[in-house]
């Protein structure tokens, strides 16, 4: 590995899966000898999130890479403004601006996933819809981990999908973006729009929703030269 001014990064799940959703990306960057970390969200509020990310960066010895993949986009526009938070990566994610909203993105440019895929609970959590999980959000994926990553969803709170960002930390630090030209969830026009207004260094990649997952390498790829690039 060529030598990194960021040597250390932090990873950030979408929304109704966990950490383990990184596990192929974290495997191909700690063989490049990078100190990966991976947040666990509690998705009961943004403000939840952020705190769990904090928890995170708080452990970390010198400047951070933080990286997120579908809602943890929106965890990373928050909590990328800690001052050891040097750049950011955005997988598939809402890159939302300051005021904006997850909705409010995908409002913008339609897509496939509607909240009838969705069941929601009283308690204001939700489950994504097995079929629409598979089709949607784990298209490009092995048929079984699909299924599997469907039926192994954590709840998240609906209200997190309305949240207002109080200040987006790429308007004063570099970001990335890993843009998914198969996304069924988050449309790929979407993904171009909000990377070319934050003027993200921008990958496409031809893959679905769950990019850490269906294609680490090229991930994987794009988080070092990254970290790598950061002075």
């Amino acid at each position: 590995m060529a030598a990194a001014d960021v040597h250390n990064i932090v990873l950030v799940h979408g929304a109704n899966v966990d950490g383990t959703t990184w596990r192929a990306v974290y495997d191909r960057l700690t063989a490049r000898d990078f100190h990966v970390t991976i947040a666990q969200l509690p998705m009961t509020s943004v403000e939840d999130d952020v705190v769990a990310v904090q928890r995170n960066l708080d452990t970390q010895d010198g400047p951070v890479l933080l990286v997120g993949n579908s809602y943890g986009g929106v965890v990373i526009t928050e909590a990328g403004n800690d001052p050891n938070v040097k750049g950011l990566v955005y997988v598939a994610a809402f890159q939302p601006d300051t005021g904006e909203s997850a909705s409010d993105l995908l409002a913008s440019v339609s897509s496939a996933f509607s909240p009838d895929k969705l069941t929601i609970f009283d308690d204001g959590s939700y489950l994504i819809n097995e079929d629409a999980f598979v089709s949607l959000v784990g298209n490009g994926l092995f048929a079984e981990d699909a299924l599997f990553a469907a039926r192994a969803q954590a709840g998240a709170n609906t209200a997190n999908m309305a949240h207002k960002i109080d200040a987006a930390a790429w308007r004063a630090k570099p970001s990335w973006a890993a843009i998914a030209t198969e996304d069924h969830v988050i449309a790929p026009e979407l993904q171009r729009r909000m990377a070319k207004r934050a003027r993200a260094t921008v990958v496409e990649i031809e893959g679905g929703h769950l990019l850490p997952m269906a294609n680490p390498d090229e991930v994987a790829e794009l988080i070092a030269q990254a970290a790598e690039e950061m002075n």
